[in-house]
């Protein structure tokens, strides 16, 4: 009788071996040799489920966004209307885990892949699927322009996120916390 395979563990098992390859190696040293050698297995341990490198990346962004989600969730539960925005930013401009070999490895692959790429695409989906939650979170916070304000709001957080990685001593939950905060009263403030 043959052996039955969580496929969804697998390929958690396979996004956590990229990370790990994209933590130690960068962008360049992810293939699907080096992947099946990190999770101890033949290539075709991996390319049964994923068939290229960029279904390597594409499946290790996918991964990712559903733990960033998952944390986000947690963050934001029990959050009256009002509140719910600010918890949002609050965990949106926190460093932990990964995030910094995520911001890495998504900085390269915006800068090295075409618009076309399967992982931009996926980046850009995730990316308005980002905004649109915090369009959501402005308009129960009260304010007065959810669009603008969940437009600021993304747009300075992509940048802590750039900034982060450029000069993480001045730019860390420390910094970002009373920042956001901060923004978030003058955004949501109506007079």
């Amino acid at each position: 009788m043959p052996v039955e395979i969580d496929i969804t563990q697998r390929l958690a098992t396979i996004a956590d071996a990229t990370l790990d390859i994209v933590a130690s190696d960068g962008l360049d040293g992810v293939s699907i040799r080096a992947v099946a050698k990190r999770i101890g297995g033949s290539t075709t341990l991996v390319t049964n489920y994923l068939r290229t490198r960029e279904a390597l990346l594409v499946n290790a962004i996918e991964h990712a966004t559903r733990a960033w989600a998952a944390e986000l969730e947690e963050s934001v539960a029990g959050a009256g209307d009002r509140d719910r925005l600010l918890a949002a930013v609050r965990w949106a401009g926190s460093t932990g885990g990964n995030d910094e070999v995520l911001r890495r490895l998504f900085m390269e692959l915006l800068g090295r892949g075409g618009p076309e790429s399967a992982a931009v695409r996926t980046l850009r989906e995730d990316a308005r699927e980002n905004r649109a939650e915090l369009v959501d979170a402005a308009r129960d916070a009260g304010a007065g322009d959810s669009e603008f304000t969940a437009d600021v709001l993304f747009l300075v957080l992509r940048g802590f996120y750039v900034s982060s990685l450029e000069d993480p001593e001045r730019w860390n939950d420390a910094s970002m916390t009373p920042l956001l905060e901060r923004l978030v009263r003058l955004l949501t403030t109506t007079t």
